[in-house]
């Protein structure tokens, strides 16, 4: 049985830092599909082949996917990629830079993505289709929803408590016990010391409610 190929969905920044830790890792991407780059093309040496209907005409016997978004605050691209992957039956690949520490008992799920440098302690659990960006600091018994994008730099301080669809800007820095709400935002290099309600956006030392602008 022939060995499942790569496609990466999205051939943007964050794309590029992605196929770099798969390169790092000894793993190759096949195919790139973006509705924005013509097809023919190439990004770090992958072709382009089209957009996500490319998948239509392939199967997942075949194919696995990389999630190649980014993602802005309130941005829902990423998890819609997702989401049509897995509607149409194709599995995601983990990527995890090989410059990464990860501790004991840290359980990583479906999609998951942890950038150079970063660091994740023991009893961590990072729910499907979260991204763990160059530098972040994770430590012990945290536990992240689905479709979080955690920002380069930030840091998670133990027990920390990530709803699903949250932006944790860059910089940022959680404290211990803390629990950030369903879609929440927390803005670059905000310090949270309280807890932070379901899709407010929280920024400044120490973070406090601000309205999106």
């Amino acid at each position: 049985m022939a060995e499942q190929q790569i496609a990466m969905l999205a051939g943007g920044g964050h794309a590029r830092v992605l196929l770099d830790a798969l390169e790092r890792s000894g793993t190759r991407v096949s195919a790139i599909l973006d509705p924005a780059i013509a097809a023919g093309q190439q990004v770090c040496g992958v072709p382009v082949l089209g957009d996500d209907s490319w998948l239509d005409a392939v199967s997942a016997a075949d194919y696995m996917l990389v999630n190649g978004a980014g993602a802005l605050p309130r941005s829902t691209l990423r998890q819609r990629l997702f989401e049509r992957g897995k509607q149409i039956g194709f599995p995601f690949i983990t990527v995890v830079h090989p410059a990464t520490t990860i501790g004991h008992q840290v359980e990583l799920m479906e999609g998951v993505q942890i950038m150079a440098g970063a660091i994740l302690q023991c009893g961590t659990r990072l729910h499907a289709n979260v991204v763990i960006n160059t530098g972040v600091r994770v430590d012990h018994d945290c536990e992240i929803g689905e479709h979080v994008f955690v920002g380069p730099g930030a840091i998670l301080c133990g027990n920390v408590r990530v709803g699903p669809q949250a932006f944790i800007g860059a910089g940022a820095v959680v404290l211990p016990g803390t629990e950030i709400g369903v879609g929440a935002v927390i803005g670059a290099g905000a310090i949270v010391t309280k807890n932070v309600r379901d899709g407010v956006l929280v920024i400044g030392n120490p973070a406090a409610e601000k309205l999106d602008e």
